[in-house]
């Protein structure tokens, strides 16, 4: 479990940094809205779906 926790701070933190800056590109001025929308669903997804997936298909993304 401590892995996918791990993975998704990682990419929750890749996902506000790009969202962030495209909101300050667009806008001209920094939303602090989107980014933390956009970082807590990535979170959610990374760190309890994936997880579930995974345990009951038992598939990983490899093929084999």
């Amino acid at each position: 479990m401590k892995v996918y926790i791990r993975n998704a701070i990682v990419a929750a933190l890749i996902v506000a940094l790009i969202t962030g800056l495209f909101s300050y590109l667009f806008r001209g001025y920094f939303y602090w809205g989107d980014t933390l929308n956009a970082a807590a669903g990535t979170f959610i997804i990374w760190a309890f779906l994936f997880p579930l997936v995974y345990k009951y298909t038992g598939y990983c993304g490899k093929e084999e």
